[in-house]
């Protein structure tokens, strides 16, 4: 991973505050250069506090302008409590004027969740440009991760961290025993900017080990990640308690 800035607040609401003035800087100068800001939300709880500060910011995000993407998705219909979807709808497009054909979930169930996952990679290989490899290039992926280290839906051991062409695929993850929809690797690392939110005292272990040195990319996902743009961490104090102790 390319060495990253780090951006430590005090508490959830300061990171997510943070976060939301970087995705705002991000949004403009991509709609300015090119008519166009895509962008892949993260799932989970930690987003839910920036997608009130991008809800409530003033002035707001050029949202005709936004492309909303996700980096992955559980095989659940659009309306389960555990679909990111209905979060991010719930959170953030039901309170912001963004165009319904602007917004691409991942449609998919258990039973065809391959099929859906050929469906996006088709979609984001049809509506994004290009990176210089050929890959979709998004202009900022969102994405947390979780105290084993994961980040997306790419697992420790799972198979998808292999994946060197596709943008997004289907994966089983054991230890869950449920398939999910999640974008890859390559994909992510075509990104021109990523940003880690990571919040709690649970995820300082993973933090502290995620930025050190030497890394340790099979047993820790985000090491496997060598993107080609910016990346940016934000934590709060909870989630870099560990951090001094292990960098260079």
């Amino acid at each position: 991973m390319n060495r990253p800035r780090i951006v430590i607040e005090k508490d959830p609401d300061a990171v997510a505050a943070a976060a939301a003035r970087n995705w705002l800087r991000l949004a403009r100068e991509a709609v300015s250069e090119q008519g166009v800001f895509h962008v892949a939300l993260s799932g989970g709880s930690t987003p839910r506090r920036l997608h009130a500060a991008l809800a409530a910011a003033a002035p707001p995000p050029p949202w005709a302008a936004v492309e909303a993407w996700f980096g992955d998705e559980r095989c659940v219909p659009p309306d389960d409590p555990e679909s990111n979807y209905r979060m991010a709808r719930e959170t953030l497009f039901d309170r912001v004027p963004i165009a319904p054909g602007h917004i691409h979930p991942i449609l998919c169930s258990p039973a065809d969740c391959r099929r859906a996952a050929h469906a996006y990679a088709r979609t984001l290989a049809a509506r994004l440009p290009a990176a210089a490899g050929g890959m979709p290039r998004l202009d900022l992926a969102v994405l947390g991760m979780g105290p084993d280290g994961h980040t997306a839906s790419l697992f420790p051991g799972s198979c998808i961290l292999s994946e060197t062409e596709r943008p997004a695929a289907a994966v089983y993850v054991d230890r869950l025993k449920a398939w999910r929809v999640s974008l890859t690797r390559p994909l992510l690392e075509a990104a021109r900017h990523l940003m880690f939110i990571v919040t709690g005292a649970d995820k300082a272990p993973a933090v502290a080990r995620a930025l050190a040195t030497p890394h340790d990319p099979a047993g820790l996902p985000v090491q496997r990640l060598a993107p080609a743009g910016e990346v940016t961490w934000y934590l709060d104090a909870a989630a870099a308690a560990g951090l001094e102790e292990t960098r260079p």
